[in-house]
């Protein structure tokens, strides 16, 4: 018969608390157990167990945790084999979650394989249901954009993320959002770019970039890539707002529809995850407005990328998270049931998405350019979503190992 969607995000959040668990047992353990070999050593615990407890502690999402997770009885000789190395407190959890997990397979299954199978069922793609949710998102859209008097065509963002030194308690992020056929209706709210950054002392306006333009890697700074911006758009700056972080615009003249690229450099802000005992990093997008097209590129240094796991998610809102304290398995409580297509692309490909489209293609290389970087020293992430879903963040996260 197959798991419904609420039976599908239960097991997903039980799958996440086990997750979360077995990293807070492990976090009690001596570093010669964090190894399959040394785990299987170190509690005379049988190898292929610890192979599937490894599996699941290192899956990206729940429901995949409780796909390689070993059976019951190897569950709770691994929870009794583990009493005397960890505490109480720590011990009851996992006693808990293993508890909760053999109560799932009797309620939703004949056996720990039949659970196994329907999980495995939830990968296997409908092509009946993709259409499907992209017409419910587009439905949203179109009521939003009536509703709001406001719409964009397509956001356009490019995030960089790299190191300063490899000692640098921060990573340098800067990055391009480009906004493209902005319509707003006479009595909606006016144009307002966000960002998480405060607002610095001296700031008075963003800055006017040109082709020309080169970073100042140790200042955070807002400017308005004039080249994919409508001419005027910095005349028609009228404030900002410190309590939301925001950058408000006038109302442009003879202008119905009018394009908007910004360029961050943000130099203190994300801990760099090399250095600092930070779990997971994060870059996303929050659909502030109506909007027909998100497409989200992540250069990721290739020294990061290579002791990280790259995910995506869809989240409800915009819920700031501080930062060195995010963590993936906690990230479940906002997410919404909508997975958007993570790609890793290669910027020398001319048959990628980028290098299709002219205008993307030309502002990635603007953002390389601006920032003096070469796209060899990044690995690449790419999701583009039809009818981003309005109010909602796009997530692309990083867990550290």
């Amino acid at each position: 018969m197959g798991l419904n969607q609420q039976t599908a995000s239960e097991l997903t959040r039980l799958g996440e608390r086990i997750k979360k668990t077995l990293n807070a047992v492990f976090a009690e353990l001596p570093l010669q157990a964090h190894t399959i070999n040394g785990l299987t050593q170190f509690l005379d615990y049988h190898r292929s167990n610890s192979q599937r407890v490894f599996n699941a502690k290192k899956a990206a999402t729940g429901d995949l945790v409780l796909l390689q997770l070993p059976g019951i009885k190897a569950l709770e000789e691994f929870t009794s084999k583990l009493q005397a190395h960890i505490s109480v407190t720590h011990y009851q959890q996992l006693q808990q979650v293993c508890h909760l997990f053999a109560q799932s397979i009797k309620m939703y299954a004949s056996s720990h394989a039949d659970l196994k199978r329907q999980l495995q069922s939830l990968h296997q793609p409908d092509v009946d249901e993709i259409p499907h949710q992209q017409d419910k998102r587009a439905q949203l859209y179109y009521a939003a954009k009536s509703l709001l008097g406001f719409s964009v065509e397509h956001i356009f963002c490019t995030y960089i993320l790299t190191r300063q030194s490899p000692s640098a308690d921060f990573l340098q992020e800067i990055a391009l959002i480009s906004k493209t056929g902005i319509k707003r209706q006479r009595g909606a709210p006016p144009f307002v770019q966000f960002y998480t950054h405060p607002h610095p002392s001296d700031f008075t306006r963003p800055q006017l970039l040109t082709q020309a333009s080169r970073i100042h890697s140790n200042k955070f700074t807002i400017g308005i890539a004039s080249e994919f911006s409508t001419t005027g758009l910095d005349q028609a700056y009228s404030s900002y707002s410190p309590s939301n972080s925001g950058i408000v615009f006038d109302e442009l003249p003879d202008a119905p529809r009018f394009d908007a690229t910004f360029i961050f450099n943000n130099p203190d802000e994300l801990v760099n995850p090399l250095t600092h005992q930070s779990q997971c990093s994060s870059t996303s997008i929050s659909i502030k407005n109506p909007t027909k097209r998100l497409t989200l590129l992540v250069l990721v240094d290739k020294a990061i990328d290579r002791s990280s796991n790259v995910n995506v998610g869809c989240y409800h809102g915009n819920q700031k998270i501080e930062e060195g304290k995010l963590n993936a398995s906690d990230m479940w409580t906002e997410r919404l049931p909508d997975f958007p297509e993570l790609r890793v692309v290669s910027l020398q490909n001319p048959h990628n998405l980028l290098n299709q489209d002219m205008k993307m293609q030309a502002k990635v290389e603007y953002l390389l350019n601006y920032a003096n970087l070469s796209a060899d020293h990044f690995v690449c992430y790419l999701m583009d979503v039809d009818f981003p879903i309005w109010s909602a963040t796009y997530r692309i996260y990083f867990e550290h190992t």
